[in-house]
């Protein structure tokens, strides 16, 4: 280390020998141009050789700065390089956020993925989860979950409402476009969203409120949750029941057709919960931001790989 110059003295020479000139190096590294000239006189006393010549307001490398200047620029670049990763690292944040498979798939990661240059410095990762109690808050920053928007000791913005529609893919809508609600009940193949907790809405709901005489077929296909009953309607498998707010994007872009002008509606819905701490965070902000604002919605991605 004791062979090394001034780093100061570096910064000078690199400057001046860019630029070729002592008043544009003070300039770029904003400090006089007498700092500049006693810098190069350091490192030409301590290098034993000369290493420009003045020609009016410009300056001409020697032959030794020349030498020196192609040796040392590639350590100065890497070194910068360097540098320049680790303030990244520093500066770039984390955030784990715990959501739901469909939710996951359908909703969030389409709209997080397209506001890339607002989360520049933020690591975004999705946790999928079942239910609440999977959820392991000791490694969670906030989490999009199904409810009324009652969390104690956390804070909630709701996101969507609880609001189903009937849909499946373009060729099985078109066969069953001429069938009333009972008979689309009764004569299409339905993908159940099985949950023993009674969650949400479900065909039983349905039936109550549009096909009340009718009886649910006992052969039907059911899964465990809704982003892999979406993957299948779109697959033209069955009917599901889908949250029009999740699944827009995929009726506006044709992927995905509804068989009923009327939805199911509670007050319930999908909130992201956080603690408060988070909601006061830069990152808690920008996520709210992007997740709460319509236009996100109308950039995010028409048909979202699952």
């Amino acid at each position: 280390m004791r062979d090394l110059p001034p780093l100061k003295a570096l910064r000078a020479f690199e400057a001046c020998y860019r630029l070729r000139s002592y008043t544009r190096a003070a300039e770029t590294l904003n400090v006089g141009q007498p700092a500049i000239s006693h810098q190069i006189r350091l490192l030409e006393q301590d290098l034993g050789i000369k290493l420009f010549i003045k020609k009016g307001s410009l300056i001409s490398a020697t032959t030794e700065a020349d030498d020196y200047y192609q040796e040392i620029s590639q350590a100065l670049g890497r070194i910068a390089e360097i540098s320049r990763n680790l303030r990244d690292r520093s500066n770039r944040r984390t955030l784990n956020l715990a959501t739901y498979p469909g939710i996951a798939a359908y909703w969030a990661f389409p709209r997080l993925h397209d506001c890339r240059e607002q989360t520049k410095n933020l690591s975004i990762k999705i946790t999928t989860i079942d239910k609440e109690r999977d959820i392991n808050w000791n490694q969670v920053n906030c989490a999009i979950l199904f409810g009324t928007g009652n969390w104690p000791g956390y804070e909630c913005e709701k996101l969507i409402s609880e609001d189903v529609l009937p849909v499946t893919a373009p060729l099985l809508a078109e066969q069953l476009a001429p069938y009333s609600p009972e008979k689309i009940l009764t004569a299409a193949p339905l993908i159940h969203l099985e949950d023993t907790e009674r969650r949400w809405f479900d065909w039983s709901d349905w039936q109550k409120e549009f096909a009340p005489n009718v009886k649910l077929p006992s052969d039907s296909i059911a899964v465990t949750n809704h982003g892999l009953a979406i993957h299948q309607a779109l697959q033209g498998q069955g009917i599901v029941l889908g949250w029009t707010q999740i699944i827009q994007d995929l009726i506006e872009g044709g992927a995905l057709v509804p068989l009923h002008t009327k939805s199911l509606t509670s007050e319930r819905g999908y909130w992201l919960v956080a603690p408060k701490i988070f909601f006061n965070s830069d990152a808690g902000r920008i996520i709210n931001h992007i997740l709460t604002t319509e236009e996100t919605r109308q950039n995010a991605c028409s048909f979202p790989i699952v």
